[in-house]
């Protein structure tokens, strides 16, 4: 392996079969536009938009690309695709020309014409984390009217394993809500509730638009909040602290892998010098190798520089290929940059595979080394 070998972390030439997919993504915008312009509305999944592109997760290098191809088709979506749910559809408008002073992203791809649409720069206070890319927010919702019986209603949470259900009159008309909690605490009270009505409870709900950690907050005080499209006011589903805990699990366990292979690596070059660990970092930026004084002091991107340069890895007290070592090491570079993004899509599983394959290798390596 030689210092020569082209850095991975230089900027790189789009590939024979990306350049082809965006080709490909560009037709399909062109056709798009055209309908668009001829004044037919024209929907896709977000997940057919990053199909397009190749992907199946919003990594920011995807969302930069999609973006670039939206701006030169003159098209955006509505909602914007990045801030809601990957199988939620988005509708294809034309780019209205920016104004003078307008800020960018999102709250800027407004339609005035649209006084109800869920692009108003209103309900953009965080645009990165939306209770609407939530799975859970857009699920049908199970509901009971209030004069069912509460046999029914406790049927269906039995039926779907539910806690609590929507008290509805019509797909808007949120009256309130039942649960094992306001059924039990009438019953305590030596009450013989028949209808839904007698053990109904206010219901709590949020914006489709919401910030997601502001509704976290929520959902801890009540167990769950019902979702309110700010499109059509219709009430699109329920997030419960239950869904939360999944999904904070699924976002949970990435950071720990990543975690534990830095400790290998860490562990892997702590006997190099000060001087060796500092020559990883870029020449331009003396304050930063000045702060260097041990291992866990570098980044990820210097672990891949300092194991690259043939004399370092040749001091390995193991025997291995430097350049498949550090193709691997540079592939869950990037995987961690997406991961630390922390985005509500959930990692492939094929990332997951990665990434615990990548720290099995530095278990075996380090134990070789023993």
């Amino acid at each position: 392996m030689s210092e020569q070998t082209t850095n991975p972390l230089d900027e790189a030439t789009a590939n024979p079969e990306e350049i082809k997919l965006n080709v490909e993504a560009g037709a399909e915008l062109d056709k798009i536009r055209l309908d668009v312009e001829a004044g037919n509305e024209r929907t896709a999944s977000v997940r057919e938009l990053l199909r397009w592109f190749g992907a199946q997760r919003r990594r920011a290098g995807i969302v930069e690309r999609i973006e670039a191809e939206l701006e030169v088709a003159g098209l955006r979506t509505d909602p914007h695709f990045t801030t809601t749910w990957i199988d939620s559809p988005v509708t294809f408008r034309k780019r209205e020309t920016a104004q003078p002073g307008s800020e960018p992203g999102p709250a800027a791809a407004n339609h005035a014409a649209e006084p109800e649409s869920a692009s108003k720069a209103d309900e953009f206070k965080d645009t990165d984390h939306l209770v609407r890319m939530l799975k859970a927010a857009n699920r049908d919702v199970i509901r009971v009217n209030p004069q069912d019986s509460i046999r029914t209603a406790i049927t269906l949470m039995l039926a779907h394993d539910f806690s609590q259900l929507a008290v509805m009159t019509s797909e808007r008309e949120l009256k309130g809500a039942i649960s094992w909690k306001s059924i039990g605490s009438r019953l305590s009270q030596g009450k013989q509730p028949q209808k839904v009505a007698e053990v109904m409870e206010p219901a709590s709900e949020v914006p489709d638009t919401a910030s997601l950690f502001e509704a976290t907050k929520k959902i801890i005080e009540t167990d769950y909040v019902f979702v309110r499209s700010m499109a059509d006011r219709k009430i699109i589903g329920i997030v419960t602290a239950t869904d939360l805990s999944e999904q904070f699990q699924r976002l949970s366990e990435p950071f720990l892998l990543l975690g534990r292979i830095e400790n290998q690596i860490r562990r892997m070059i702590s006997h190099f010098d000060v001087e060796t660990l500092r020559a990883a970092c870029h020449d331009g930026d003396p304050d930063r190798k000045a702060k260097v004084t041990k291992a866990s002091d570098l980044t990820f991107g210097e672990y891949l520089r300092l194991l690259q340069r043939e004399e370092n890895w040749r001091k390995l007290p193991f025997f291995a290929c430097g350049s498949t070592f550090c193709k691997e090491l540079d592939e869950v570079r990037e995987l961690r940059n997406d991961i630390m993004h922390f985005h509500p899509d959930e990692l492939e599983e094929g990332d997951f595979e990665q990434l615990r394959r990548f720290s099995r290798l530095l278990e075996r390596l380090e134990t070789l080394s023993r």
